[in-house]
């Protein structure tokens, strides 16, 4: 259970009552802020600023403080900025809390009116935008942002795999492939591969060929003459210059031969004529002889001849191998490979995207490479013939693939859908398509400020921002910065930095750009405890900072998180880079693009050590992204974190990806807790897991992770996976769990290779709804069939028996008495106890 630290002590508790500062919408800052009703000659203040200035005394005399918040909106203009002169004491704390009788909501945005109607758009003049005085990314209308202009259209019936466009490869089809990719097996006499092709003008190409070959160990050192390049029906040139390369992957160019071509489309084909294997890779022809692809291109990536500088007039044509449109041979083995990516455009595909004058101000929202994170890029110019998006200077920080999924943002051609907004800066127009709300009867609100509260110390000269707490306010109407750092999106509406023994309590953040909460340089005897995180363009509770000015120990407790990562993906409801001696306990997160809870240690300067992840709820993540968990742990120090996670609730761990067509996966590679990275010395003790892509638990490296008395249920494709990348991974203990699934054609511990060392299972209950995993026939664990995993001396004393669940239909995994688990040792965990709790006045 839960202890409250006494830093977390309330107020109520504390013996000096404390001065108060009243604060109201409809105060005035002449007034003294000593009484709450608004009777003029005095009253309450109007402006957070004015609260702080009279509070500062009574702190500095060392009493406490309680600045009350009237019901209503307060616009801040800018941050409220609380430092060391802000700060309470111990038994005599600075609260700012909200008052009785309604809600207290905090905006940093401006409110818009004065709407006009023009066809089917509303119009509103903002005449400070045409100054270059107003900035904003997001609109709030009513109750929920509305959708900047953007292409294809947001799908509210499919919010998630709805409204996406796909990156598309952007060169010729015979261009597409990647080097160091060969053709294989091409051997046998007869073999062939063709392509057709454009050549650009008639001439005479040099042809270098880029290939690999071992033929050594065979008695055939030289594969000069050994094949022949063909254009049309004409006889084929033999291909020279072609010695052994060392191996079968170690590709080098070589001068082949010269072809004269003729302009327009042509066919071109390789065959082999005496026999012998070449691994092929690429053909490069170009009318220029002096040109040299070992110092045009490099040997790793190349995305087309269109990227490669010539000399004037010079002409060059780069088939990949594998893009053949015809192929013979017995044992050919052409690789189905995705081209490279680009960082610095993203082609896309014929009629995809309406004609854009001035693209200046409108984004890219584009899933990058693999697909984990999502960027924001800007937008400097548009090819239409090309038909690419070219990106402002830098580009995005990891490449785009095809088959990534985007959409282009902010252009006024891409104004026509319900719920779309334009702002015109140069006209000053803020323009709207209404939905079904009844507009211009509704709040509507342009986020400004990307914070709203800082609580700022100087942590290097130890003058903290101590002792303060935040209570029962509301955080809305935050903007959000555009970043290259995607993995770590770093805004919140409240900052703490510098601060300590500070608390945030019963607050609410909704539909803010960036986390609710950020906590750096040292914060530390921190809680954010009882508060709601929803709608937000991040995370929720972001801890950053190195080992040596990382938050420690805080404590994040008895919050409800749901539907975050609105904006940037790579978020999770609690992330950690990086933090220590944490406490992330009975917390409700559910509805993210990634990850629950996520702790990184990324190197001894980076670490995430000894924190505790206990009783919390967490269900529906990673809806967005994949190669990722519900709780994930990173480890890249090698060695033991001392991290807990225990007593958890992990219900559908999804994940998505999109191949390089542009087709959508989902589900698709994910775990209920990945121990990513080498993380080790981890204890994952009582969880219940229940519906995973590649299993319950993921052990990727590391060695002394312990994972006992779990309940996991129905991973799809495996139950518990092991990925050792090298020796370091072992010593990991697999001991009395319940694994239960229904799929014969899954795993029970599935691994990349039987490595010694690397797990022990023992004393674990198996079941196979409908089966038995003694009956399979195939390999079921790295080792292969149930009876060779048992002759490995895996799983002594485990059983295959029904646990007898009480009614997994709807996710209750309590046991009956008799339960045949319990004979174990199983320990009953508590579920009573998992998510937020009562207050103990509640209980």
């Amino acid at each position: 259970m839960l202890v409250e630290l006494p830093w977390l002590l309330s107020t109520a508790l504390l013996a000096a009552p404390p001065v108060t500062v009243h604060v109201a919408p409809g105060g005035n800052d002449a007034w003294s802020g000593r009484r709450a009703a608004l009777t003029a000659p005095d009253g309450p203040v109007a402006t957070l600023p004015r609260a702080q200035a009279l509070a500062r005394p009574a702190l500095a005399a060392g009493g406490g403080v309680e600045v009350v918040l009237a019901p209503g909106t307060y616009h801040l203009s800018a941050p409220l900025v609380l430092g060391p002169e802000d700060s309470g004491r111990d038994g005599a704390p600075a609260v700012w809390r909200a008052g009785e009788g309604g809600e207290v909501i905090l905006s940093g945005g401006r409110p818009i009116s004065g709407w006009t109607r023009r066809g089917n758009l509303w119009v509103a003049k903002l005449p400070e935008a045409a100054a270059g005085q107003l900035d904003f990314k997001l609109l709030r209308v009513g109750d929920r942002w509305a959708d900047r202009a953007r292409h294809p259209n947001a799908d509210p019936a499919q919010p998630i795999t709805g409204g996406w466009a796909c990156a598309q490869f952007g060169g010729e089809p015979w261009e597409r492939g990647a080097l160091n990719q060969g053709v294989q097996n091409t051997q046998n006499v007869g073999t062939l591969l063709g392509w057709t092709v454009d050549v650009p003008a008639a001439g005479n190409y040099t042809v270098w060929l880029r290939y690999a070959h071992h033929m050594a160990a065979y008695q055939k050192p030289d594969m000069s003459g050994a094949s022949t390049l063909a254009v049309n029906d004409a006889p084929g040139v033999p291909l020279q210059n072609l010695p052994d390369t060392g191996g079968w992957s170690t590709f080098q160019w070589a001068r082949a031969a010269t072809l004269e071509l003729p302009a327009g489309r042509q066919r071109l084909t390789w065959r082999n004529v005496q026999g012998g294997g070449l691994n092929l890779d690429a053909f490069a022809l170009c009318s220029d002889a002096g040109w040299d692809p070992n110092q045009a291109v490099g040997a790793v990536q190349w995305w087309g001849a269109a990227d490669v500088k010539l000399p004037a007039g010079g002409h060059l044509l780069l088939v990949q191998c594998e893009a053949c449109d015809r192929q013979e041979g017995a044992e050919l083995n052409v690789p189905k490979v995705t081209p490279p990516g680009q960082r610095t455009h993203l082609t896309y595909a014929p009629e995809a995207l309406p004609a854009i004058a001035d693209p200046r101000g409108a984004e890219v929202h584009v899933f990058i490479a693999w697909g984990w994170v999502n960027a924001i890029v800007p937008i400097a110019s548009i090819d239409p013939d090309k038909r690419r998006i070219v990106f402002t200077e830098g580009g995005a920080a990891q490449d785009v693939r095809p088959g990534n999924r985007y959409f282009v943002e902010n252009a006024r051609e891409l104004l026509d859908a319900p719920r779309e907004w334009f702002w015109d800066r140069a006209a000053g127009e803020l323009l709207y398509i209404p939905g079904d709300e009844p507009f211009p009867n509704v709040p509507v609100v342009a986020p400004l400020l990307d914070h709203l509260i800082e609580l700022r110390g100087d942590a290097a000269q130890e003058r903290w921002a101590e002792h303060i707490e935040l209570r029962g306010l509301t955080c809305t109407d935050t903007s959000y910065n555009l970043t290259r750092d995607y993995y770590t999106p770093t805004d919140g509406a409240i900052r703490l930095a510098g601060a300590r023994h500070c608390r945030i309590r019963g607050c609410t953040f909704r539909w803010c750009g960036g986390y609710g909460v950020k906590l750096t340089e040292r914060s530390h005897e921190v809680a954010v405890t009882r508060s709601t995180f929803h709608d937000l363009g991040m995370g929720g509770v972001h801890l950053q900072g190195g080992t040596a000015v990382q938050p420690h120990p805080c404590q994040i407790t008895h919050n409800t998180m749901q539907r975050l990562g609105r904006r940037y993906k790579h978020v999770a409801g609690v992330y950690a880079t990086h933090a220590s001696d944490c406490l992330v306990a009975h917390n409700r997160i559910t509805d993210v693009p990634r990850y629950a809870i996520s702790f990184k240690s990324q190197g001894e300067d980076r670490l995430s050590h000894r924190n505790v992840i206990e009783y919390n709820d967490l269900q529906r993540s990673n809806l967005e992204t994949n190669d990722t968990g519900a709780i994930e742990t990173l480890g890249y120090e090698h060695r033991d974190s001392g991290n807990i996670i225990r007593f958890n609730r992990i219900l559908d761990v999804v994940g998505l990806m999109t191949d390089a067509d542009g087709q959508i996966h989902t589900p698709h590679f994910t775990w209920g807790v990945y121990m990513d990275d080498y993380s080790s010395g981890t204890l994952i003790y009582g969880n219940i897991i229940a519906r995973t892509q590649l299993g319950g638990v993921c052990i990727h490296g590391g060695q002394n992770v312990r994972v006992e008395n779990n309940i996991l249920v129905e991973g799809y494709h495996h139950q518990v996976r092991m990925q050792p990348r090298d020796d370091y991974c072992r010593d990991n203990l697999l001991r009395r769990n319940i694994i239960v699934y229904s799929r014969p054609e899954a795993d029970l511990v599935y691994g990349y290779r039987n490595q010694p060392n690397m797990l022990r299972a023992e004393q674990n209950l198996y079941w196979l709804i409908g089966g038995d995993p003694r009956l399979v026939e195939r390999k079921l664990t790295y080792v292969g069939t149930w009876a060779e995993w048992l002759a490995a001396g895996q799983d002594a004393g485990s059983l295959i028996a029904d646990p007898k669940f009480v009614d997994p239909a709807h996710d209750d995994y309590t046991l009956a008495p008799d339960s045949p688990a319990w004979k174990l040792g199983f320990e009953r965990i508590p579920v009573e106890l998992i998510g937020p709790q009562p207050e103990p006045a509640e209980r």
